[in-house]
């Protein structure tokens, strides 16, 4: 009997051991592994980094004035194109039969005035003779002027019909290349429609927006650094601020235009740039640049929160913060209230964390 309460005792200890085992490993599980980030370099105060698209300072999109059959197009995308330079050309048979319908419209008109002004003149002679009234002279004086407003009138469409021939030829505003085309050869275009998009050689600017937080500090003619990170080994070019919109696009954003100067000549239309500025106030605060992931979202567009590793007791703290607006091509936001040098934060999951957590940092 003794025997027998001595194996159930021993048996009941095994289970509890287990048991506190299982809780335990259980309890180590859910301590989560957190990806972490130290805060050290500060973002400068006025300097700030944008991204942007570069443009021919002179574009233009070409369309024929008149409508008809393309005849013959010259020239496809890239082509190099000078100033005069015949593009396209429409079929020209229906204005040419325009301008002699118009030209033998004027012919009659002609004539017509001069059979007019010779009944006027013997109108006019047979009424100082006497033989002749007053209102058959006004009318015979109206017929003439009549005749002459039609020639007037005919001259004036023989002109519009010989305008419209010499539209049916589109030519190149100025030197450049052809950036865009949609016309093929012995399709019908209506006036107006665009066929060609044409880029002027040489000038270049980037356009790119500037947020509302700091619209205020941005000034026509602000200097600028332009970078391509596309091409093989960073290439840095100046810049300046020529243009800045007066209405809010999207996202309260500004549309903005810098003229880069001295372009070298790898620098195409198309390119992406980043934009390197310094804001015209220099006593603007600071921030850190932090990896949106490291950002859980607040009730406010600038307000949020991060979690702030405390190594101590292995715990993280759910904090506010305000951001400037301001992103950087990393996908990195300026922090401009909430951090301090020297803090470790949450990059990774933060909207699984709670504040208090347990937390342990994540093996390299």
């Amino acid at each position: 009997m003794l025997m027998q309460i001595i194996k159930t005792s021993f048996f009941m200890i095994l289970l509890l051991a287990l048991t506190a085992c299982q809780e335990e490993v259980k309890i180590i599980d859910q301590v989560r592994a957190l990806k972490t980030i130290t805060i050290e370099a500060q973002a400068g105060g006025h300097q700030r980094q944008f991204s942007g698209i570069v443009k021919a300072t002179n574009s233009s999109s070409l369309s024929f004035e008149v409508g008809g059959k393309v005849q013959e197009v010259n020239v496809d995308i890239g082509d190099l194109v000078k100033k005069g330079q015949v593009l396209s050309r429409l079929d020209r048979e229906p204005y040419k039969l325009d301008v002699q319908a118009a030209e033998a419209e004027l012919a009659t008109a002609r004539s017509e005035y001069k059979n007019k002004v010779q009944q006027f003149m013997r109108i006019d002679e047979l009424e100082k003779k006497g033989f002749s009234s007053k209102a058959e002279w006004d009318r015979a004086l109206a017929m003439r002027d009549t005749a002459k407003n039609q020639i007037s009138f005919a001259n004036s469409k023989l002109k519009l019909a010989k305008r419209d021939l010499r539209l049916t030829v589109l030519v190149a505003p100025f030197d450049g290349s052809i950036a865009a085309r949609s016309v093929d050869p012995f399709v019908k275009v209506l006036p107006g429609k665009k066929l060609f998009e044409i880029n002027a050689e040489g000038s270049l600017d980037v356009e790119f927006d500037i947020p509302e937080t700091i619209i205020g500090r941005v000034q026509l003619g602000l200097p600028i650094k332009i970078k391509m990170p596309t091409l093989n080994g960073e290439v840095t070019s100046e810049g300046k601020i020529t243009f800045i919109g007066s209405e809010a696009g999207v996202a309260n954003a500004f549309p903005a235009k810098a003229q880069v100067l001295n372009p070298p000549d790898f620098i195409k239309p198309g390119m992406t740039a980043d934009i390197d500025l310094k804001l015209s106030s220099v006593n603007a605060a600071a921030g850190y640049l932090v990896p949106l992931s490291a950002i859980l979202a607040g009730d406010d567009a600038s307000l949020g929160y991060v979690f702030i590793f405390n190594p101590k007791i292995s715990t993280v703290t759910k904090t506010p913060v305000e951001s400037s607006g301001i992103m950087s091509t990393s996908n990195r936001i300026e922090i401009i209230k909430g951090l301090s040098y020297g803090d470790i934060i949450a990059v990774a999951g933060v909207n699984f964390l709670n504040d208090g957590q347990q937390v342990k940092l994540m093996t390299p």
